[in-house]
């Protein structure tokens, strides 16, 4: 094959105003980064035979040859170093406030460092402490039950003040009411993504907005995919390692019983991580999955205490500074209601017997069991809507939080 110019490209990085060896280290592992045929255990090859990872990004042909890397990807690695520019990559990070940390660097998360193939590069946005040791993953359905929404509602309003930092996937279902439920209750929360960090990369772009928030609030998004890279199916598996692996424990809510969870459960188990699971009806599809965890030795989750007690008992949190300063009860007060007549009245005890099951009802349920014109009960959802007697939630009504 037709070997590259090496002093073409050797000329054109060392003009970069960065000149100590670390801030080399780490444009080089960002060049590599962007050039997606090496991945963490080429880089390992490429440690082992250089010692330095600026060495081999500025080796020949011959040398990456020699290091392990085969010919074909060595070729189309010098191709790509030479169109490729570390100066535009720096200032589209900048423009985007996105920030990157190598695994050889100190500040990289020690817990993530100890797993079995940690991404060698992260890019991050927002406010992180890469040696903060309380994470707690929390994943589960896309699509799930109103029980499983009931419980991530009631967890995380109880472990508030907890310290707790809540790690998901940004994803639709239990990773977004995950999310949404850390910040309602003040709990540092991060998001790892299976794409870049730019606005245009967030996947679902319906959850931009929840993204956004996430930032406003003090917590973090974090990637190891570059800027531009886009929902790339093969990329989630990838993601999912790097969400059990920043954790100490993985908290499953519902998950039906071949389930994409299992990916991630499967990698915090390698991880040695502790693996919790929520107990469910037996007739749901979105509890086989939880309930074999349980009967594979998962640890069962019947209550806030329980979560809290792992990480009291691993000495992450102090007993008598977090386990009750926010006991909350399952139950709660409810003011008195006043009906303005019999069809909300009827349709509020419908959608109450349907809470006490830990289901929501649909809107043709309610047409076949009270028989009443569309319309009216349209109406009187929207009344009971607005006295936040209710709320419209996944798969149906619900009753809203007093």
């Amino acid at each position: 094959m037709k070997k590259l110019n090496q002093d073409k490209f050797r000329d054109k990085f060392t003009n970069l105003n960065n000149t100590t060896f670390k801030e080399k280290e780490r444009l080089a592992a960002l060049g590599f980064n962007n050039f997606f045929k090496i991945g963490t255990k080429s880089i390992a090859l490429l440690l082992n035979y250089f010692g330095s990872i600026n060495q081999a990004y500025y080796s020949d042909f011959e040398d990456l040859k020699r290091a392990g890397i085969k010919e074909n990807i060595v070729y189309d690695f010098l191709k790509f170093r030479q169109e490729f520019s570390l100066e535009k990559i720096l200032t589209r990070l900048e423009k985007n406030k996105i920030n990157f940390v190598y695994l050889e660097e100190d500040s990289y998360p020690k817990l993530l460092k100890e797993i079995y193939d940690p991404p060698f590069l992260l890019y991050y946005q927002g406010e992180i402490n890469f040696d903060n040791n309380k994470g707690l993953a929390i994943i589960g359905s896309r699509k799930h039950s109103a029980y499983g929404e009931k419980v991530v509602n009631y967890l995380l309003n109880y472990i508030s003040g907890s310290e707790l930092v809540i790690i998901s996937g940004l994803a639709y279902g239990i990773d977004s009411l995950a999310h949404n439920e850390a910040l309602k209750n003040n709990l540092a929360t991060i998001a790892v993504l299976g794409t870049g960090l730019e606005e245009n990369d967030i996947y679902p772009q319906k959850n931009l907005k929840l993204a956004r928030e996430i930032l406003t609030q003090g917590g973090a998004l974090i990637s190891e995919f570059p800027p531009g890279t886009k929902a790339l199916k093969q990329n989630f598996p990838l993601r999912n390692r790097i969400i059990s692996g920043l954790s100490q424990a993985i908290l499953v809510i519902e998950a039906k019983e071949k389930s994409g969870s299992s990916i991630t459960i499967k990698q915090a188990l390698d991880q040695g991580r502790e693996v919790m699971a929520i107990p469910g009806n037996i007739f749901s599809e979105f509890s086989g999955g939880t309930n074999k965890l349980i009967v594979d030795g998962a640890k069962l989750i019947r209550n806030g205490d329980d979560v809290l007690e792992f990480f009291i008992s691993q000495n992450l949190i102090d007993d008598k500074a977090n386990k009750y300063l926010n006991k909350k009860s399952l139950t709660k007060k409810r003011c008195v209601i006043k009906f303005e007549n019999e069809e909300e009245r009827l349709i509020y005890s419908l959608i109450k017997k349907a809470n006490e099951r830990m289901e929501n009802i649909k809107l043709e349920e309610i047409s076949e069991i009270t028989k009443l014109d569309t319309a009216i009960i349209n109406s009187t959802l929207s009344i009971l809507e607005i006295k936040s007697l209710i709320k419209n939630g996944y798969n149906g009504y619900n009753l809203s939080e007093l």
